[in-house]
């Protein structure tokens, strides 16, 4: 729960440096980013409010408004206490209760996507990385600052290799981390291919209960991009995100659509129309453009992005994200944490998993005794602190929502003199942030009221 500012009258309140305005018809939303308050209002109530964010002596006379603007953030004591809030949520994040282990089973996958970013050689985690990573496994549980371990299976393919390496020792995390009354978690990414009955329930047996699932356009278009020698793919794998979300209610699909200016055109609420209404509330729908098509965009939004998340939205979809901007309370990214490792099927160790897996990019190792060396100084360097401090994004009101570099820029930035902002190869922009965001919340109140009347 946020720390309310006491407003103290004979101290001046000043006006948040993360308040957004956005026009909306006649209208002006207004949202905090940090305290996440949204509401809407005639020219004249904005003009009166913006009037009172800066008047010391309005304030005071109007004590009503001013308590309400106070709670929301609106108004702030000092907006360096602000930008130190979000730091410290950065630092708690990064250093949190919860190990966060991603695991390559291999590199090699059942498809070719043509963009690709990994080499997939082939080949599978050796027995000596295995026993090596079973001794990593039991030293992060055995730490006294360590309370949950999170196993992330990627890849590659991980179910190319689910019966020998990922549920044996998703099995073997489990029990220990039970046996120390520790949390465990399990989630994977996949094509969804091979997520045949048989291995959605033994996801159960382990807690893998997320998987990420990539589509790539509707049918046709996805069985071109996606496809084993020729043989389609979209409907086995539909099928198969299906299948596991009716294992148990438990289970749920993060269904990533890969699109181009061309695809996101598509009528996606049509497209997935062939989805059970009944597990629909399981599945997340996250839009993401196909990285190599950046910089051929325009810098308007592509028609089709909003109309297809608003109408997923009614078709009852959950939309992870539908948007470039988003509330960020901790780290952007989960190799932004400490207490993260990427570890790849050779044993090498990497924090970013959108770099391809190779010796230059690799960062340390793990040794026979199941440490992880950490080689890389640069790597060392940016866990100490968080990655927006002595950047501009310090200065930038966008920081709440956008959260500044991610480990890989940053890394970047430091390594390579690269700038890390990447603002003008977003899709969409603050103002369809707002919009969304309120329009989303008058949805949401909406349907308490009706539950209520019921």
């Amino acid at each position: 729960m946020l720390s309310l500012h006491v407003l103290i009258y004979n101290e001046a309140m000043v006006e948040s440096k993360y308040n957004y305005y956005i026009q909306n018809g006649n209208d002006t939303i207004c949202l905090n980013g940090i305290s996440k308050a949204v509401f809407s209002v005639n020219k004249s109530s904005f003009d009166f409010i913006k009037v009172l964010l800066s008047d010391v002596e309005l304030q005071q006379q109007e004590e009503a408004i001013t308590k309400e603007l106070v709670r929301m953030r609106f108004l702030v004591e000092d907006n360096e206490q602000e930008t130190n809030y979000l730091l410290e949520n950065k630092r708690k994040d990064a250093n949190s209760s919860l190990f966060h282990l991603i695991l390559n089973p291999t590199q090699d996958c059942i498809f070719r996507c043509w963009y690709c970013y990994e080499t997939h050689k082939k080949g599978e985690m050796s027995k000596t990385t295995l026993e090596s990573l079973k001794k990593l496994i039991i030293k992060v549980l055995d730490r006294e600052d360590i309370d949950k371990l999170m196993l992330g299976w990627f890849g590659g393919e991980p179910l190319m290799y689910f019966d020998e390496i990922v549920y044996p020792l998703s099995v073997f995390a489990k029990e220990e981390a039970e046996k120390r009354n520790k949390g465990f978690f399990c989630n994977m990414t996949s094509n969804g291919f091979l997520l045949t009955e048989e291995v959605a329930k033994k996801c159960t047996l382990i807690g893998l209960n997320t998987i990420q699932v990539t589509l790539d356009g509707d049918e046709k278009r996805h069985n071109k991009t996606r496809n084993m020698k020729g043989q389609p793919s979209f409907r086995k794998i539909i099928d198969n995100c299906v299948g596991y979300c009716l294992d148990t209610s438990n289970n749920r699909v993060l269904l990533r659509i890969n699109y181009t200016d061309d695809t996101i055109r598509l009528d996606f609420a049509e497209i997935l129309d062939i989805i059970p209404v009944g597990v629909r509330a399981q599945i997340e729908i996250q839009f993401k453009r196909v990285w190599q098509t950046y910089e051929k965009k325009t810098d308007k939004t592509p028609d089709g992005l909003l109309d297809n998340v608003e109408n997923l939205k009614k078709k009852g979809f959950h939309l992870s994200c539908g948007m470039d901007f988003g509330f960020v309370e901790g780290c952007l990214c989960y190799a932004d944490r400490n207490n993260y490792v990427n570890l790849n099927f050779d044993g090498k160790v990497y924090k970013c998993t959108a770099v391809d897996y190779n010796e230059k990019n690799a960062l340390g190792y793990l040794s026979e005794n199941g440490d992880i060396v950490w080689e890389d100084s640069i790597q060392h360097d940016l866990s100490l602190k968080p990655y927006v401090e002595d950047t501009k994004c310090m200065e930038c009101n966008l920081l709440p929502i956008c959260g500044g570099p991610c480990f890989r820029r940053k890394y970047e930035s430091v390594a390579q003199n690269k700038d890390f902002c990447i603002k003008e190869l977003l899709d969409t922009d603050v103002d369809m942030f707002v919009k969304q965001y309120y329009n989303d919340t008058l949805r949401k109140i909406e349907k308490h009221r009706t539950l209520a009347n019921i």
